[in-house]
């Protein structure tokens, strides 16, 4: 490419070329050109030489004030260097002139700075001289002053001198003044460590100065840590002292103040005092006195005064960082994993009172149902709102508790934002929920107890069973995604672990059977009782002829009727009552029918079978306990013929009145049944009366 270009500067036919030859041109566009061409070109080239002189012209009209402004500045220049010129060589002359006075007052001068140097020297050495013959009463001075560290400096100063001059007599009692000077400081200055009330700054500026002096090391450590372990239980016992009367705030700041800032003076000039020994190493005694701190600030955060979460959180806060400090200063990992475990601590017990007190505060509204149910009975009270009521105040509790939980993840503590304090809120969220909730479980289970549920009205086991089905379909779940969002706002990008929500489950299940499986055998056995009452109290061989049912089947069927429709408030209907056509009169069939052979082959009734979560499953259960406890007390008695046609007719009632009910009628006809022909079996005059007669005595009645 290069080489293209140089061909193109040298080519003669180029007129941009420097080569360029105009007849060559010429002739060579007039034999290659037509007439219109050469024309065209020589319009181009005319057209482009008037640009080129108008570009002239601009570039020189444009240049022109530039070209007559340089040419002054120029002319200026010549003239200013001849000025400069000129002022440059009168400053050389005068220079010069300086040279030589100075050398000549140097010339006169020598002799007297000689005297001078040898006069200053003479001052030092006499300020020297007076410093020591002024030592003994400065020392005195300053000790009586208390400034130690200003004796123990003027006596390290001038001990050379003495030590190299000592044996001079001019010397000799000033070395031993000193001697008996530093001999008493040091005195003062052991005493000084042994007093309890010696601050740890000054006990470690004793410890220094007393090094300075040239003690041992090792007694010096001894005595150090001895007397820094004495100022620490001090201030431990002021600390114990101070737990029951104040709250954490003050309570850490006076610790902060006092004990942990003493412990890092103590520990810090150890370690700069005796770095060859030991000097990485925490003192045994301040791992004692931080694990005493530990078990103080423990009392202080299970203190009552203390359970507000903002309180703590400051409270916990202020303490952290100076743990914090303190870890740097000790160099000890057992500090900084036990300030950890602190903050985890604090968290752990937050959650345990939170649900602890939704535990109280749930069993207060249970009471306060109780009674309500107790005073109105259920024709004036809704179930279902009772029910949504708790509910509603048992997340909303819950839900308060997380957030408050969550204060714990501020973005301005300390420990806020670390992943180990967003791990254990977590944990500790996910414990009030499961712990309030297996709480839960175990009061509803103690409630169901047979030996306990005489005192409690059914309609609140009812009420407590479907709040725990409630809760485990969808109240577990909701709960756990609410603790996710959470977590989520507070402490974006923390991996929450998969929590066991089927141990919280399992436990609501149970809990929820229990108390249904309770309520039907407390309806069942109240209606038996009755049952039984009635007929072993009955002399059936001299009953009189029926008029009507008895007032106990009355008094069983409003018990039944009670509990069922106290059941159909909270549980659906799955049992679809039987048809008019299914029906089966069962008093007039022949008592061979209801022979002990037929009742083998019959299917079994299991009595006190798990109870179904419905409104059929829950009346069926309790109507079996009550009607089997009938059959089996007709089994003990012998009727006479008006004593079969009586429970022929309590028979016929019960049918009409419990069939209403939403019962499964084949299990109903088959415990009646069984009644009745027990009855007949033990009848010494076996005659039923006529099926419209037991209707018309029934509608009488």
């Amino acid at each position: 490419m290069a080489e293209a270009n140089k061909e193109n500067t040298e080519n003669p036919l180029d007129i941009d070329s420097s080569n360029f030859n105009s007849e060559m041109y010429l002739e060579c566009l007039m034999k290659l050109a037509t007439l219109k061409q050469v024309m065209d070109k020589e319009a181009e080239i005319v057209k482009q030489s008037q640009f080129l002189q108008s570009e002239m012209q601009t570039l020189v009209y444009e240049n022109y004030n530039k070209f007559i402004s340089a040419t002054e500045t120029v002319r200026k220049m010549r003239t200013d260097f001849q000025i400069m010129q000129e002022e440059m060589n009168k400053l050389s002359d005068n220079i010069n002139k300086i040279t030589t006075f100075s050398s000549q007052i140097s010339e006169s001068l020598k002799e007297s700075g000689t005297n001078v140097n040898r006069l200053c020297s003479t001052r030092h050495l006499l300020d020297k001289l007076q410093f020591l013959f002024l030592l003994p009463s400065q020392l005195n001075k300053a000790i009586i002053e208390n400034r130690y560290a200003d004796a123990v400096h003027d006596y390290a100063h001038a001990q050379r001198v003495l030590l190299k001059y000592g044996n001079q007599p001019s010397f000799q009692s000033i070395q031993t003044e000193c001697s008996e000077i530093i001999y008493g400081l040091k005195k003062t200055l052991r005493d000084r460590l042994l007093n309890s009330d010696t601050s740890a700054s000054e006990l470690a500026e004793s410890v220094g100065l007393l090094r300075q002096l040239q003690e041992t090391d090792s007694s010096l450590k001894d005595i150090f840590l001895s007397c820094a372990e004495s100022r620490l239980d001090q201030h431990l016992k002021s600390l114990s002292a101070l737990v029951e009367h104040t709250d954490i705030l003050e309570w850490v700041e006076k610790c902060n103040n006092t004990l942990l800032a003493d412990l890092g003076i103590v520990i810090s000039c150890y370690h700069e005092m005796f770095q060859d020994q030991e000097a990485n190493n925490l003192p045994e005694f301040a791992e004692k006195v931080m694990s005493q701190v530990f078990h103080l600030f423990e009392e202080v955060v299970k203190r009552p005064e203390n359970i507000g979460t903002e309180i703590l959180i400051r409270g916990l806060d202020k303490f952290f960082r100076k743990l914090q400090a303190m870890s740097e200063i000790i160099s000890s990992d057992v500090v900084s994993q036990k300030a950890l475990d602190v903050v985890i601590q604090c968290i752990n017990h937050k959650a345990t009172m939170q649900y602890q007190l939704i535990q109280s505060q749930f069993k207060d509204s249970l009471m306060r149902v109780r009674q309500t149910l107790a005073s109105k009975g259920t024709e004036t009270v809704d179930l279902k709102d009772i029910l949504n009521s708790l509910q509603v105040y048992l997340m909303q509790k819950i839900q308060a508790s997380l957030l408050d939980l969550m204060a714990f993840l501020q973005n301005n503590l300390s420990f806020g934002l670390k992943p180990w304090c967003a791990k254990a809120v977590a944990n500790s969220c996910w414990t009030v929920i499961s712990e309030t909730l297996i709480n839960l479980s175990d009061m509803v289970k103690k409630m169901a107890c047979l030996k306990t549920s005489n005192n409690i009205p059914f309609e609140l086991l009812l009420i407590l069973a479907k709040l725990c089905l409630e809760l485990q379909e969808n109240g577990v779940s909701t709960l756990h995604n609410h603790l996710v969002k959470l977590l989520e706002e507070a402490a974006p990008g923390l991996t929450v672990d998969n929590k066991d929500k089927n141990s919280v489950i399992v436990n609501l299940s149970t809990a929820a059977q229990a108390a249904l499986d309770s309520e039907v055998v407390f309806i069942g056995q109240t209606a038996a009782q009755m049952l039984r009452v009635s007929v072993l109290a009955r002399d059936w061989l001299r009953a009189p002829e029926p008029r009507g049912p008895r007032a106990v089947c009355r008094r069983v069927v409003e018990t039944l009727a009670s509990a069922d429709s106290a059941a159909s408030q909270l549980f659906p209907t799955s049992v679809k009552p039987s048809s008019d056509s299914s029906r089966r009169t069962i008093w007039s069939r022949a008592p061979s029918s209801f022979s002990p052979i037929n009742r083998i082959f019959s299917e079994r009734i299991e009595v006190f079978s798990p109870a179904g979560a419905d409104r059929g499953a829950l009346s069926n259960g309790a109507l079996k306990v009550a009607l089997k406890a009938l059959v089996e007390c007709v089994r003990l008695r012998t009727f006479s013929r008006h004593g079969l046609q009586q429970l022929q007719v309590d028979v016929h009632f019960l049918q009409q009145r419990l069939s209403c009910m939403g019962n499964d009628e084949r299990l109903l006809n088959a415990l009646l049944e069984d009644a009745l022909a027990s009855a007949q079996l033990r009848c010494v005059d076996p005659q039923l009366m006529e099926p419209s007669i037991v209707d018309i005595i029934c509608e009488r009645g």
